[in-house]
């Protein structure tokens, strides 16, 4: 690595922080944030990406990792690892991130059933028109607030004004980004969501709209049903409803309506082949977080398989790849990998949401997985059972990050739903 002998690399690695970067703990009213994230952590990850050693191409895996189905091939592991190690520039990354908008840090003391404090990094940015609607927008795995990057100042400031525009508050989940990971186990949908909604109340916003999509989407699901008085509306770009053993039987007896019959098949070739990151970290959450935090190239590749099923052909640059993932890897990836055994389970139980509800389903049909291409296609009537769904649009393209892939038409869909709430 450039400029560094390898005791000084050591030296520097052994005084890094646990979450490597600043925090204002004890500030329990929003305060001015900017990440300034230690030399010595980005030192570490250049020099392992030096070392990493590439796994072995079969003779024969353009068949057997067709798609990308045991994970991501051995020339695009290698190109990551010399990019990173001889190019990547995370200061230049930083700097971006420090200014493209507003960012702010508070410690919630705690909630009802959460006793013990939650750390979060936010940005909020407020719109100059009279009418903007407060707007939560709660991202997944993995993900940070990066994943509105596109779209946050379309929706606070749109070109015409007489669309609807917002207050945006985009904060990393506990444990992704610039929010320190919690240290007590108990942080489920429910207490996160009650965490975020002190977050807005601090803010001074009480009623304001929810935006959430994979693991966000539970926790916006669980809060919108926790506070409807104060929630204007709920929409979601992902509504994973898995059939349940009606459907399957309908299914079994050719019952199914042609649009329920392609997601029921999806969602359960799914669940069935391709959930193995669900499984691992729900039910082993440290065995697979130490691991990757042993390597970060390594990481980047778990991260790389799992987006290039689900990103419906949008291609990451290698730099795209690598700042998405330090900002995981850098507070430590159990914090945000536990986050599933926190917010997985609410999927099986999830409350009935009152509250106006849109569910902006976005096709896969660019996926290598042609079984995905209707996976996130869920029909109307499946979200009709767990919330009051007032809009419901179906795209076929777009994938499961439409705010990155196809950031114009979400905007819309986001406008017009909440537009037509207040108008």
């Amino acid at each position: 690595m450039k400029g560094a002998t390898f005791p000084t690399l050591l030296a520097s690695i052994a005084g890094a922080s646990n979450i490597n970067f600043p925090f204002p703990y004890n500030s329990t009213t929003p305060v001015p944030f900017q990440a300034s994230v230690e030399t010595s952590i980005i030192e570490e990850a250049r020099f392992k990406a030096s070392l990493f050693r590439p796994s072995i191409d079969l003779l024969d895996g353009d068949i057997s990792d067709a798609g990308w189905g045991e994970g991501p091939p051995r020339a695009n592991m290698t190109a990551v690892a010399k990019h990173w190690s001889k190019n990547y520039d995370w200061n230049k990354a930083q700097d971006e991130i420090n200014g493209e908008f507003s960012h702010f840090a508070v410690t919630i003391p705690g909630t009802s059933g959460y006793k013990h404090p939650v750390s979060l990094h936010f940005v909020h940015e407020r719109s100059d028109a009279d009418e903007a609607i407060p707007l939560l927008l709660l991202h997944g795995w993995p993900s940070t607030h990066r994943e509105w990057s596109k779209v946050i100042d379309p929706l606070r400031s749109p070109t015409n004004s007489s669309t609807q525009a917002f207050h945006i508050v985009a904060p990393d989940l506990p444990g992704f980004g610039f929010s320190p990971s919690p240290t007590y186990s108990g942080l489920n949908a429910r207490e996160m969501g009650a965490a975020m909604h002190q977050l807005m109340i601090l803010l001074g916003y009480d009623k304001y709209g929810i935006v959430g999509t994979d693991l966000g989407w539970t926790v916006g699901h669980t809060l919108a049903h926790q506070v409807p008085d104060s929630v204007i509306g709920f929409f979601s770009d992902f509504w994973l409803i898995l059939p349940n053993a009606t459907d399957l039987e309908r299914r079994a007896q050719n019952q199914t309506t042609e649009e329920e019959t392609l997601y029921i098949d999806s969602a359960q070739d799914f669940i069935t082949n391709h959930a193995n990151h669900l499984a691992l970290h729900s039910q082993s959450p440290l065995a697979i977080g130490q691991a990757v935090a042993d390597t970060p190239v390594g990481f980047a590749g778990w991260v790389w398989h799992i987006v290039h099923w689900f990103n419906d052909g949008y291609e990451y640059a290698l730099d795209e790849l690598i700042t998405n993932t330090l900002l995981l890897w850098i507070p430590g990836p159990f914090g945000n990998i536990r986050a599933y055994r926190e917010l997985i389970p609410s999927l099986s139980n999830l409350p009935y949401v009152n509250v106006p509800t849109a569910g902006s389903v976005w096709g896969l049909s660019n996926s290598p997985l042609a079984t995905f291409a209707y996976l996130q296609l869920t029909p109307r009537s499946f979200i009709e059972r767990v919330a009051n769904v007032t809009f419901y649009n179906r795209h076929e393209h777009g994938g499961h990050f439409p705010a990155q892939t196809e950031p114009e038409i979400w905007i819309k869909d986001v406008q017009d739903f909440f537009g037509g709430l207040v108008h």
